[in-house]
């Protein structure tokens, strides 16, 4: 029954046909409710014609629906017209996984990123108690942008008749008629023993149905083979696959083992949980993609990697750590090149998470690679733990609260950081932080083993390369910018082997893309200028500088003496973090030949959910959406959009459903946080163009951009109120945190502080009359919610157990916020002349990693930006790095 376009099923008009299969045809169609368009399903006559399978298809199509993952297409509407039954779900784009198979066996990096999505999305299926009964690469979509998203979850379950009705799955398959046999062999040739004997199954078939797929990706062949579909059945019931080696020699044994164990005969030997199949195979796919190893190694070859994956977390960090701890618990020279290198993830502190910092660094091992200090979050608040790579176990350090960019001394004994607007030490071996000096914290520290500690400085009067002794005291100047050679601002000093000279990197006058690696000295003026990079850098003996180039990690010969490099620069690490505009990079290398570092950014998407958290409707993909704001209108959406080979970000407009993204603005700086005029002719948005962020304006259709504030710090415009009279900014003040301002916008246009203490208060928003302001501050202990009157003053806790992100509806009647666990909250207002605010009410939850989210002019809808990944991407150790250099590799495209 073939459908011409134009021809409706209740709101949906055909447009055009997209294919067919055994649960029915599939046409690619306009919602004309919404304005989106879907993909159609049109059920067989048979299974419209019977009202009792009808009635449970309809049952069970309705728990897929609610499934909400990222890997697994929603299911929006079941229905039925002129004795039609369809279903409507989510328009995937992109190719079959058939299709992406079809040259033959896959890159195990690509096996990875597509399978781990795959047994994502079956894990969160499980969960809710659905199998899919039908997992096969035509069942498998991947888009461009290598997002993976299962189909029709749950339908061939649906399919099929009720117990004891005389037809099952495989007779059905059997006795199609043999012109459908590739259709029948591309079925049959992944079902479960269990599901090609009609014996009952559950999640663990699925299990096997992934591993036959995994097979194939890696083998370029299938798993089980017959003339027949009969003969096909028979071998997935009695026989194994040949093994995986005998076709890819240099396949990697903790994929093989994966594999193999999805492809168990007895569901009881598969995996217990889907949840610990995902597990191993995204640990695989972190340790080999993380640091850019092939992860083709089936045994340690010379400069290779061994990944320590297909495992729980637990299980693999112990293996690691005790791996590593025979090469580094000890002092004395780095390994030898010829040893393989071992590379391990380490996950954040217990209920904190790991976060990036703009201008500062969160990772430092020690000069002995024996400690970590990481930087972690709990409740918005930051502290360094310490963690020894012979243990699985962090260690707070009491006295870190609110620091930052933690640094080593020479001997490992101290730690340096910064914190609440001074440089401190604190002695490991006990005792609380120390004051050394005023300092801020712009970038990290650097200690020599003559006892100098430098560090840089942005503040007007002061700002350049500072030194001061560790003991304490004033710090001085070293170096300042200097006009005559185009320098703005200096940053990321680091010592070289002689305690004397340093590496610093100058940023140049009216290009922030360009920095400048530089060299200066303690004893002299004497400035060395060694050319253009892409970030800070780092020495690592005996003759090592790292650095990062296209969102890629380097090591380059170079002899400390001469200072002078040798030879090319050879790929450590593919993708970590970087922020472009201040050249930070997120690693850090000991003496011991250990590198730790950061992953790159992960990548999200935009989805609008109703009031329950239901997805409603999907808005376009962007890798890396920091930032959402809705027009006053709620018709268009403003957003800012990271760059992950730079961290920058830029700032883009679309219509409300994603439709027509314009990218407003292109200037090397990092520019995000856009706020709408009342109007929505303006955007108001944040910029680093000319320095340390500041306050800028532009039309909403785009243009230059001008300065509307500038001041010596870091300004974030947060509103504008209803009447367009003023702006209300935060500024991160170095000694009293987060601050909220308020900003006339003519008159005199000067600053008014409204909340200023040593608390940060953050994301303050505007009631609609404007006599409120809702924000979030953590003078409680823990980021919680408040209202103050317009001035600071009359302040109320909205929040119980914590809570960010505050939103006003258009109309000022309710208050939403986000609160731990994933949760929105809402809580009704009552006008008056204080405003009568209810108790809040949770809405639904979204777990996982909500980066930004706004509210519709009407409370009814959410847009939330959203990772598709865990919130929190682990750190990477790799010890004996040096013995990559052995290997001949490229960047990947």
């Amino acid at each position: 029954m073939a459908l011409p376009a134009g021809t409706r099923l209740g709101p949906y008009q055909i447009l055009a046909p997209l294919g067919a299969g055994g649960m029915g045809e599939v046409y690619r169609a306009r919602d004309t409710r919404l304005g989106r368009e879907v993909a159609i399903k049109v059920l067989p006559r048979e299974l419209s014609a019977d009202a009792d399978r009808l009635r449970r298809f309809e049952q069970e199509a309705r728990a897929a629906s609610a499934l909400n993952h990222p890997n697994i297409v929603t299911v929006h509407d079941v229905g039925s017209a002129d004795s039609v039954s369809y279903i409507a779900m989510e328009l995937a784009h992109g190719k079959s996984l058939r299709e992406l198979m079809a040259p033959g066996a896959m890159a195990v990096r690509r096996i990875l990123a597509i399978g781990t999505q795959i047994a994502e999305g079956l894990a969160r299926a499980h969960a809710g108690g659905i199998v899919h009964r039908d997992l096969k690469p035509e069942n498998v979509m991947v888009s461009d942008d290598g997002l993976v998203k299962i189909l029709d979850f749950g339908l061939a379950k649906l399919a099929l008749p009720a117990p004891g009705e005389p037809t099952s799955a495989p007779t059905a398959a059997m006795d199609a008629p043999q012109t459908q046999s590739g259709v029948i062999l591309g079925t049959v040739g992944y079902m479960s023993p269990e599901q090609a004997a009609g014996r009952d199954l559950d999640h663990r078939s699925d299990q096997f149905s992934l591993g036959s797929i995994l097979y194939e990706m890696a083998t370029g062949r299938r798993a089980f083979t017959g003339d027949s579909a009969a003969q096909t059945l028979a071998a997935i019931i009695e026989k194994d696959p040949p093994a995986i080696e005998t076709a890819r020699p240099d396949a990697s044994p903790p994929l093989v083992w994966a594999i193999e164990r999805c492809l168990a005969k007895s569901p009881a030997e598969r995996y217990e949980s889907t949840r610990d199949l995902a597990r191993d195979l995204a640990n695989l796919r972190d340790r080999i993609s993380g640091a850019g190893v092939s992860a083709a190694a089936a045994r340690p070859r010379r400069g290779a990697p061994v990944a320590i994956a297909a495992m729980g977390w637990a299980a693999a960090g112990v293996l690691a750590i005790g791996l590593a701890a025979s090469l580094i618990v000890r002092r004395g020279p780095a390994p030898p090149a010829s040893a393989a290198p071992i590379q391990f993830s380490l996950q954040p502190p217990e209920a904190t998470a790991f976060g990036s910092g703009e201008i500062s660094t969160r990772t430092a091992i020690s000069p002995d690679g024996r400690s970590l200090a990481v930087v972690a979050s709990s409740h918005g608040r930051r502290s360094i733990f310490l963690r020894s790579l012979g243990s699985i176990a962090y260690r707070p350090l009491p006295g870190t609260e609110g620091a930052d960019s933690p640094f080593w001394s020479p001997d490992s004994r101290f730690l340096g950081f910064f914190a609440d607007g001074k440089l401190k030490k604190l002695d490991l071996a006990g005792g609380p932080p120390q004051t050394v000096c005023d300092a801020s914290f712009e970038g990290t520290g650097s200690w020599s083993p003559q006892g100098d500690i430098l560090f840089a400085e942005l503040v007007p009067g002061r700002d350049g390369i500072r030194c001061v002794r560790a003991d304490g005291g004033e710090s001085r100047r070293v170096l300042a910018p200097d006009a005559g050679r185009r320098e703005r601002q200096l940053f990321w000093p680091r010592f070289l082997p002689d305690g004397r000279h340093f590496f610093y990197i100058a940023l140049e006058l009216g290009d922030t893309s360009i920095s400048q690696l530089c060299i200066g000295s303690l004893d002299s003026g004497e400035i060395e200028r060694l050319g253009p990079v892409d970030s800070r850098v780092e020495y690592a003996p005996p003759g090592h500088l790292l650095f990062v180039r296209d969102g890629a990690l380097l090591a380059r010969s170079f002899d400390a003496k001469r200072r002078s490099f040798a030879g090319e620069a050879r790929v450590l690490v593919e993708k970590l973090y970087t922020f472009w505009g201040p050249a930070n990079a997120g690693f850090s290398t000991s003496g011991d030949g250990i590198l730790v570092y950061e992953e790159g950014t992960v990548p999200t998407r935009l989805t609008w959910l109703d009031r329950s958290g239901r997805e409603v409707a999907a808005f376009g993909s962007f890798e890396q959406v920091e930032y959402v704001r809705l027009s006053p209108g709620g018709d268009r959406v403003a957003f800012s959009v990271a760059d992950p080979r730079t961290g920058t970000a830029d700032v883009w407009v679309a219509d409300a459903a994603g439709n027509a993204p314009t990218r407003l603005t292109s200037d090397p700086a990092d520019e995000k946080y856009p706020v709408w005029s009342p109007d929505g002719r303006l955007l108001v948005f944040r910029s680093d163009r000319r320095g340390p962020p500041d306050v800028y304006t532009m039309a909403a259709g785009g243009g230059a951009g001008k300065p509307l504030l500038e001041l010596p710090g870091v300004e974030t415009p947060e509103d504008v109120s209803s009447d367009g009279a003023s702006l209300l900014y935060t500024e991160a003040d170095r000694t009293t945190g987060d601050d909220i301002w308020i900003l006339p916008l003519s008159g005199d246009r000067k600053p008014v502080p409204i909340l200023r203490n040593r608390f940060e208060e953050n994301e303050p928003r505007l009631s609609p009359d404007g006599r409120w302001i809702a924000y979030f501050s953590d003078e409680s202990g823990s980021s919680e919610v408040y209202v103050a009157a317009r001035d600071g003053s009359s302040k109320t806790r909205i929040s119980r157990d914590g809570g960010v992100s505050p939103r006003w509806r258009r109309d000022g009647r309710e208050l939403f916020f986000r609160a731990p666990g994933g949760r929105f909250l809402a809580a009704a207002v009552r006008e008056g002349a204080t405003p009568a605010i209810g108790p809040p009410a949770e809405l639904f939850r979204r777990p996982g990693g909500v980066i930004s989210y706004d509210v519709a002019p009407d409370g009814q809808r959410f847009l939330v930006s959203e990772r598709v990944k865990p919130p929190s991407p682990p750190i990477t150790v790799l010890v004996n790095w040096p013995a990559l250099l052995s290997e001949k590799r490229e960047l990947a495209p």
